[in-house]
C-alpha cells in the first residue's frame, strides 16, 4: 500500500531521508499490484469462511478414506454421521482459531505460530466431542487423527497464502512540523517491508519552521499524482487544533478515490499497538491499555479453562482424595485451607489449597507472614505437598467456579507485604496484572519467580513477567506455560 504524508510545517534543516519521486506521473508496473492487494484483502476477509469449508470438506474426505481402507469398522452410515459431526464443529472453528493478535512475522512462520496453539485447543474440543459421542477407539480414532492432521496442513497452507508478504501499501503524508517528523520516523522503522512512502506534501511552502523532512510538493501535485498512479492511503499529520485546515484538506482530497486518515497524536509513543474503539458508538478513542483477552479470545480462554481444566480435575480426583486422607491422618484440622486473594478487576476471592501447616482456630488472616525455608509451622505431609506443589491442586475448583484460570498471574494474598510495604506501594503498575483472571500457574512461575518475595526486586521481577503475560497473551502461550510448569514442578525450585 502506498502512503502519502501531509506535513504542515516545512522548515528547518533538510534530513537525508529520501522519498520516491512523487511528481513522476507515468503509470508503471506497480499499478498492477493494486489488484493483487485487493485480491489478498478479500481473501483475508473470507478466511474464516474458507477455514470452515476446508475443515468440513477434509472431514468428509477423511471419513471416505477410512471407510475405503477399513470397511469393516466404518460403514457408510457411520462415515456420514462423523462427517456431519465434524461439519457442525467446523462452524465453531473460527471462534477458536482467530484469537491471536497480528504479529510482525509473515508467511509460513507467522501462520504456524498463530495457528498451532488455537488448533491444539480445537483438536481437544473435537476429541472431547468424539468421546461424548460414545466412540473413542478403532476407526473413529483413525478418522479423527486423519482429519485433524490433514486439516492442520491445509489450514497452514491457506494461511500462508493469505499472510505472505503483501504488495507494499502506497502512503502519502500531508503536513509539516513535529507531527510529520514523528510520523516519517515511525514509517522508517518499517524498513520498507509493507509501506511505500510516496512523499510529504504541503501548501504552505513560504512558511518558515523547523521540519526535518523535505517537502515533495503541494497538495495540488498530490491530487494530480493520485489520478495517475495508485495511492492506498493519505495521512494528514496536523495537530488537532488545526480543524479548519483539516476540513479543507478533506474536501480537496475527496476528489481522489483514496482513503484519508488522521495521524494519531501519540505516534511517537512506544506502544505495541494502539487500537481505536468507539465510546457510545460515536466518540473515537485510542486505547493505550486495555483488557487483553476480549471477544473471541475470552471465549477461547473460557473453553480452555472449563474443558481442559475439567479433564485435569477428573483425572486428579483420586490423587486429591489420597492427599486429603493423608492430611487428615497427619494432623488435626480441616483438609482445605482458604485464604483471601486478589482477583480479576481488583476483586477478591477465597483461594483453595490443601492445608500444609498446623491449624489454629485463633489464626488471623490480617497479619500475614510469608512462609520461610524450614518454617516450623509446616507439617510433615505439608512439606511434601509444598515441595511438589500438590498443595495447589484444589485451585482447580477455583477454576471450575470461574474465579481463576489455568494460566495467569498468580493471585497474591490480600494485605501481603514485602519489605513492610503493600505490593501496590512498591510497584505502581501492580493493578494492571488484575486485567485478567489469576492463574493456577503463570509466566513468572515457570521463570523461577515463585515462593516468597522478601525484597522489592523479587516482587518487581515477578510483576514484570505477569505484565508481559497480560500484554502478549495467546492460547499458544498458555499451552507452552502449562508444559513448562510440569518441568518446573519436577525441578522443585523455590518450593518450600
Amino acid at each position: 500500500m502506498s502512503v502519502v504524508l501531509i506535513d504542515d510545517a516545512m522548515t528547518g534543516p533538510k534530513p537525508s531521508f529520501n522519498v520516491s519521486p512523487p511528481l513522476d506521473c507515468r503509470v508503471d508496473l506497480r499499478a498492477f499490484s493494486a489488484a493483487g492487494r485487493a485480491w489478498r484483502s478479500a481473501l483475508a476477509a473470507m478466511l474464516p469462511l474458507l477455514e470452515i469449508a476446508v475443515l468440513g470438506i477434509t472431514a468428509w474426505i477423511a471419513a471416505l478414506l477410512v471407510r475405503e481402507f477399513n470397511p469393516g469398522g466404518f460403514d457408510a452410515d457411520i462415515a456420514g454421521r462423523y462427517g456431519l459431526l465434524a461439519s457442525s464443529m467446523s462452524l465453531f472453528a473460527p471462534f477458536v482459531l482467530h484469537i491471536r493478535r497480528p504479529g510482525s512475522v509473515r508467511g509460513r512462520a507467522r501462520a504456524l505460530r498463530e495457528l498451532a496453539g488455537p488448533y491444539v485447543l480445537f483438536g481437544a474440543i473435537a476429541t472431547l466431542a468424539l468421546v461424548l459421542n460414545g466412540d473413542a477407539d478403532g476407526a473413529p480414532v483413525q478418522w479423527l487423527g486423519l482429519w485433524l492432521l490433514a486439516g492442520f496442513a491445509l489450514l497452514l497452507v491457506l494461511r500462508s497464502l493469505v499472510l505472505r508478504a503483501p504488495a507494499r501499501e502506497a502512503v502519502a503524508v500531508v503536513g509539516a512540523g513535529p507531527a510529520t517528523d514523528r510520523l516519517v520516523r515511525h514509517l522508517q522503522r518499517r524498513d520498507g517491508r509493507d509501506v511505500e512512502l510516496i512523499g510529504v506534501f504541503d501548501d504552505r511552502s513560504t512558511r518558515g519552521g523547523n521540519g526535518a523532512v523535505v517537502r515533495s510538493g503541494s497538495v495540488a501535485s498530490l491530487i494530480e499524482l493520485g489520478r495517475h498512479r495508485p495511492i492506498d492511503l493519505v495521512l494528514i499529520a496536523l495537530p488537532d487544533h488545526a480543524e479548519g485546515r483539516i476540513v479543507d484538506l478533506l474536501k480537496r482530497l475527496k476528489s481522489l478515490a483514496v482513503s484519508v486518515a488522521m495521524c494519531p497524536c501519540g505516534i511517537e509513543l512506544e506502544m505495541p499497538r494502539m487500537p481505536v474503539e468507539y465510546l457510545g458508538n460515536q466518540i473515537p478513542v485510542t486505547l493505550l491499555a486495555e483488557r487483553p483477552i476480549r471477544r473471541g479470545g475470552a471465549v477461547a480462554k473460557m473453553l480452555e479453562d472449563y474443558l481442559l481444566g475439567g479433564l485435569i480435575t477428573l483425572a486428579l480426583l483420586p490423587l486429591m482424595a489420597l492427599i486429603a486422607l493423608a492430611i487428615r491422618l497427619d494432623s488435626p484440622g480441616p483438609v482445605l485451607f482458604r485464604q483471601r486473594r486478589h482477583a480479576w478487576n481488583n476483586g477478591e476471592f477465597d483461594v483453595f489449597k490443601f492445608r500444609s501447616m498446623r491449624w489454629s482456630p485463633r489464626a488471623s488472616g490480617q497479619n500475614l507472614q510469608q512462609t520461610e525455608r524450614g518454617d516450623p509451622r509446616i507439617t510433615r505431609v505439608g512439606r511434601f505437598l509444598r515441595r511438589s506443589s500438590l498443595d495447589e491442586l484444589p485451585q482447580l475448583f477455583n477454576v471450575m467456579r470461574g474465579e481463576m484460570s489455568l494460566v495467569g498471574p498468580r493471585p497474591h494474598a490480600v494485605n501481603m507485604k514485602t519489605e513492610q510495604r503493600l505490593c501496590e506501594e512498591i510497584i505502581e503498575t501492580y493493578a494492571h496484572r488484575h486485567r485478567v483472571k489469576p492463574g493456577l500457574t503463570g509466566l513468572a512461575q515457570v521463570r523461577g519467580y515463585r515462593g516468597a518475595t522478601h525484597t522489592a526486586e523479587q516482587l518487581r521481577l515477578r510483576i514484570e513477567s505477569d505484565l508481559e503475560y497480560v500484554e502478549h497473551w495467546s492460547i499458544w502461550l498458555d499451552l507452552k506455560i502449562l508444559v513448562m510448569t510440569a518441568w518446573t514442578v519436577i525441578r522443585g525450585e523455590n518450593a518450600y
